[in-house]
Order: C-alpha cells, then structure tokens, then sequence
C-alpha cells in the first residue's frame, strides 16, 4: 500500500493549514526531494568517500600481488678495492713441493668491477598463485563493504527526511490547533464578557492555547535540529536554507521478491576469503620452479703500465627449484588456526541468515499492521475533526459545554499524534522492508 506523507483534508480549515505549512521554511529555503537528499549525500557524505578509498587501496593490493608474478630484471654493479688481496691454498705439489701440503697464495687484482643484468622469471609459483586469489577476494569484500556503506547512508537520510516530514506535518497541525484555541478564547471572552460563560472555562481554553504554543516552540526546534542534520548528511552548510517536500509518495514495498543483503553477501564474500586464505596457507607447501638468466662483464684492474682494466663477459641461463622440506610447526598451526576462522565463519553466515528469516518476517507484519493503521488512523482523524466542528457548533446553541469543547479539542489532537506515530511506524517498517530484500539502494535509479 502506497501511503502518501500529508495531512488529511478536511473541508474549509485544511487550506488554511496548508497555507501555513508551506509558511514554515521561508520563501527563499531550498526545498529538496528525498532522491535530491539522496543524491547529494552518496556524493559528499565522508563515510562512502573513506569506503571508496578502501575500495581502491584493496584493488591496488591485488595488482601488487600479480605483480609477484611477472618477471624481474635487475642490473648489478658492484665494485671492490682490496687493500688486501684474498688468499687461496693451492696443493704444494703444484710448485714441486710436498704431497698433502698447501701453499697460500694471494691473486687477483686489486680492482674489480662487476656490472650485470639479472633476470628471473616464476615460472610455477602456487603460493603467489593463491596470494592473488586472496587479493580479489579482498577486493570483492571491499566493494560490498562500500555499498553497505552507501546503503547505511541511503537508510540514514531516508529515516532523517521522514523525520522532518512528520516534524513538519506535525507542525501545521499545532498551527491549525493554535488558531482554533485562539478563536475560541476569543468568543468566550466575548460570552464571558455577556456573562453567558464562567472566567474558569475561558481560563481553561487559554491554558490550553498556551500549552499548544509552547508544543509548537518545542517541534520547532526539534524540526531545526533534524534540517541541521540532513545538511551535514547531504553535505550542505549549516547556515543555508532548507526546507522538505510537504508530500512524499511511500515506495511500494509490499512485493514477496526477496533478495540477498549486503550484510549476508559480506559474510558469503567472508567465507570465500577465508577458503582463498587457506589454499594459499596450504600450497605454501608445494615447490616452486622459476627460470634464471645473468649477462654481465667483470673487469680487472689495473694492469701493465697504463692502469687499463681487462673486461671479461659472464652470462648463463638456469632453472632453480625451491622446495620446502622442514619449515617448523610453524605453518601447521596458521592452516589449523585458518580452518578454525573458517568453521567460525561459516556458524556466523549460518546465523545471520536464521536472523534475516525471522526479521523479514517481524517487518512483514509491522508493515502490514502500518498500513492498516494509516487507514485506519486517517478515518479516525476525519471523524475526530466532525466531532470537533459538530460540538463548537452545539456549543454556539448552547447544547454543549466547555468541558464538551475541550475534550472534543483533545480528541482530535490524539487522533493527529495517532495518525503520525501511525506514519512514523509505516516509514520504519518500508525502510527495514526494502533493507531485508536488498533493494534499498535501487531507488537511487529515476
């Protein structure tokens, strides 16, 4: 059921509510849609900025582990003076010496300059493999986690508009009623003043006159203080002028589709991760085989008389397998720890979506007993305010008391508190409704 946010009309009073509804912002306030609020927040509200970054940041990760992958070329240039040739044994049999006997000798020059190109390439790496395996389940979490943040923020000024809207409506109903209470004063004062009325009755219709301003006062401020709220959320300065639509039709949220929440495709993504982050734990294990090649000169110096060096190419290509063999118990604890987070896991998603069952099935019926109590609340509004104009006019025949007009006044105020809380309860149960079924975010598209 699609609920519109207004106040009942009722015959000749209601154009002159209106008129003092539209009256509360001033002229110059810049009345803004809920998709304006919308809008204006999922662009300058801080938190989806923060989650967008993180967004990135998780992206960013995930190229830095390919990168792992790719291959590497390093030059090399080392050089080295010795002050002191290093020594060599040599057999001295070589030099006509001994058997079993060692020579030491020193050789080499005292300058040596090495410069190379390095180059490696991992040709079977599974641990790296696996790491970016980790890094977009990573990322993945980090999207879904930016719109959560979108669709808390979504929820967030939706609850604060609905808000000021029943503030608002609630504001011209206190005008309408402050009018009403001064006029009637006024009559009794003049009835009063023909001693057709008691000072007592006119002192009660004042009292409540004044208890209806004071009401308003209080409203008001609590009304100023949400707008201070939607500002800071949509990103406007709290100095400017903002007023909301008067009328809002309610989305139609009643359809039995039901979708996936953020919260639940968060923990469905947090039991992927954890899987990618114990294969990764696992094959850190395996061996791995990457392909080597260098290509470099070294040269030796000095030499003869003119201090030349003497430069001599070096190059090969290889293949280098690592294997581990013993790595401690160091590993066999992290697998077991991972398998615990991931059996963890699993019990929360399993939780939650117990959770999500039973909610959807509470916000179902509180959306279904608002509704009928819009319907119904409106009929009773209606009706409070024939009894209120059927007793004024008893009591300008003298068929009613004050006492009668009083209450007649307050049963007509309870009906419109009645009628509010009523709409304030719809607007709650619409927002968790559309929440439940993940579709809160597709009122963002016209």
């Amino acid at each position: 059921m699609s609920v519109p946010l207004h106040i009942p009309s009722s015959n000749r009073r209601w154009p002159v509510v209106a008129a003092m509804l539209l009256s509360l912002a001033p002229a110059y306030a810049q009345v803004m849609s809920l998709q304006q609020c919308i809008d204006s927040a999922l662009v300058n509200e801080r938190r989806i900025l923060m989650a967008g970054i993180d967004t990135r940041i998780a992206e960013e990760r995930t190229g830095e582990l390919r990168g792992a992958l790719l291959p590497k070329l390093r030059g090399v240039v080392d050089y080295k003076y010795y002050t002191d040739l290093p020594y060599q044994l040599m057999p001295a049999s070589i030099f006509g010496g001994p058997a079993d006997m060692y020579r030491e000798i020193q050789f080499g020059t005292p300058q040596n300059v090495v410069a190379n190109l390095v180059l490696q390439v991992p040709l079977y790496d599974p641990a790296s493999f696996s790491a970016v395996q980790v890094g977009k389940e990573a990322a993945a979490m980090a999207a879904i986690q930016h719109e959560r943040t979108r669709e808390d923020v979504v929820m967030e000024v939706s609850a604060v508009y609905y808000n000021a809207q029943i503030l608002q409506s609630r504001l011209a109903f206190l005008d309408s009623n402050v009018v009403n209470a001064a006029a009637l004063v006024r009559t009794l004062e003049l009835l009063h003043g023909q001693t057709l009325a008691r000072r007592t009755d006119v002192d009660r219709i004042a009292l409540q006159r004044d208890q209806l301003t004071t009401q308003r006062t209080q409203v008001q401020g609590q009304y100023e203080q949400v707008l201070d709220g939607l500002k800071v959320l949509t990103g406007m300065p709290l100095d400017a002028s903002l007023s909301v639509d008067t009328t809002a039709p309610a989305a139609e949220v009643t359809s039995t589709t039901t979708g996936s929440t953020t919260q639940r495709r968060m923990a469905d993504q947090a039991l992927r991760l954890r899987n990618a982050e114990l294969r990764t734990l696992k094959r850190a294990r395996l061996p791995g085989i990457s392909g080597q090649g260098l290509y470099g000169t070294t040269g030796f110096g000095p030499l003869d008389t003119d201090d030349h060096f003497n430069f001599y190419p070096i190059g090969y290509l290889g293949l280098q397998l690592q294997v581990p063999l013993f790595q401690g118990t160091v590993l066999a604890h992290r697998i077991k720890s991972k398998q615990f987070e991931l059996e963890r896991t699993e019990l929360q998603r399993d939780a939650l979506q117990d959770k999500e069952n039973v909610e959807r099935r509470s916000v179902q019926r509180q959306l279904t007993i608002a509704e009928q109590a819009i319907v119904n609340n409106t009929a009773q509004l209606a009706l409070a305010q024939r009894i209120r104009r059927s007793t004024m006019a008893q009591h300008a025949q003298g068929l009613a008391t004050v006492p009668d007009l009083i209450l007649a006044e307050q049963g007509e105020h309870e009906a419109q508190m009645n009628y509010l809380n009523a709409l304030v309860d719809l607007r709650k149960a619409q927002l968790e409704w559309q929440r439940l079924n993940g579709v809160l975010l597709n009122r963002e598209q016209p």
